[in-house]
């Protein structure tokens, strides 16, 4: 069993690229929700909503992580700024607008990630492949951000609405539960990008003036089943090359050799809170 352990909530900031300064929230499936704002306490429940424009922190009614509909206000009729999420929601007021942030489940991100990474045709080992990945990220580059772990942006990592109960997506991140990669005893703080032309690069070679933030691992360059135009870094996974793998009959395991070199899949076991 690895020796070190994984926390098994993230602090993911939200809609940070609208700067906004007010948010409604309301809950979703039957939830209820507890709104506390300048020492009083609201209760929200069926359709009712509130508008947020102070700090405030918002639970389940036992102070528990509950599910929610966040949306910025005159723009809910868009489905990129109106999104369901599940956690404890915290709301800061910083240089006149609002930050939010969710504190979710581990696996409930990393199934969420996995979603928004790819459409309902990428083939299931490929995306038990990104579930590994993801969750190694999450566990091995917290505190991105000075307030919070990571943002939902591709800065971090693109994440929308949690998946549903019979979603890929969730499988994938069920099947791999805890399971990530790690070089000589550490994490590796996966990359992965949409398409890499055919080969990727080492991280020496990649030009990032942040690379030593990833320089755990070197990030070998190796050859990808699909010749196509470039779409990213083309550091680490590339999400086309590992579907054309599964497609083929590779397993997440073989994907996951290929484009990390030298790593192993490990389960923390224990995690921190």
């Amino acid at each position: 069993m690895l020796a070190l352990t994984i926390a098994t909530t993230v602090r993911i900031g939200v809609f940070g690229l609208f700067h906004p300064v007010a948010l409604d929230v309301k809950p979703a499936g039957g939830q209820v929700l507890v709104i506390e704002s300048h020492g009083l306490k609201q209760i929200l429940e069926g359709s009712t909503s509130a508008r947020l424009q102070s700090p405030a922190l918002v639970t389940g009614r036992d102070g528990g992580e509950a599910a929610f509909i966040l949306s910025v206000p005159g723009r809910a009729a868009s489905p990129r700024i109106q999104r369901e999420f599940h956690g404890r929601l915290e709301i800061r007021k910083v240089d006149g607008h609002l930050i939010a942030l969710v504190q979710m489940d581990r696996e409930m991100a990393v199934a969420s990630i996995v979603a928004a990474e790819g459409s309902e045709a990428v083939p299931f080992e490929a995306r038990k492949a990104q579930a590994v990945v993801a969750r190694s990220f999450l566990a091995a580059s917290r505190g991105r951000h000075q307030d919070f772990d990571f943002c939902d942006t591709t800065h971090c990592q693109f994440l929308r609405e949690p998946p549903g109960d019979k979603s890929l997506a969730l499988r994938a991140a069920a099947d791999t539960r805890g399971q990530v990669l790690t070089y000589q005893g550490a994490v590796v703080a996966a990359l992965y990008s949409a398409d890499c032309g055919g080969h990727t690069r080492a991280l020496a070679d990649s030009g990032w003036r942040d690379a030593e933030s990833y320089d755990s691992y070197p990030y070998f360059a190796v050859q990808c089943p699909v010749l196509g135009a470039v779409s990213g870094h083309r550091i680490g996974l590339c999400q086309v090359g590992a579907a054309e793998m599964a497609r083929h009959g590779a397993t997440f395991r073989e994907i996951l050799r290929h484009y990390f070199p030298a790593t192993s899949i490990a389960d923390p076991g224990p995690v921190a809170p």
